[in-house]
């Protein structure tokens, strides 16, 4: 799953998410594209989960500073959840 690369345009047709709007987040730091430096951005599945948690965060009425926030504190969370299972 780590090797899930998509395009921006279909990132935005899984995600109902304009690709403006994509760009906007990218340019805040609150996603990243998989090669920053390509013409074409694409992210990795990890990326179009946090889209979509923003998302929905966004839609519950957080702000986009506050929902990526809390998107990155529940990641670093499980990240370290994570951390402590592994052997």
């Amino acid at each position: 799953m780590s090797k899930v690369i998509v395009g921006i345009h279909e990132v935005s047709t899984i995600t109902n998410i304009p690709v403006r709007k994509l760009r906007y987040w990218e340019e805040k730091g609150i996603i990243q594209a998989v090669d920053p430096t390509a013409k074409s951005r694409q992210f990795n599945l990890a990326n179009i989960k946090k889209i979509i948690l923003v998302q929905e965060l966004l839609d519950d009425g957080y702000s986009l500073d506050g929902a990526a926030r809390k998107v990155e504190d529940r990641i670093a969370k499980l990240d370290s959840l994570m951390s402590l299972i592994e052997i």
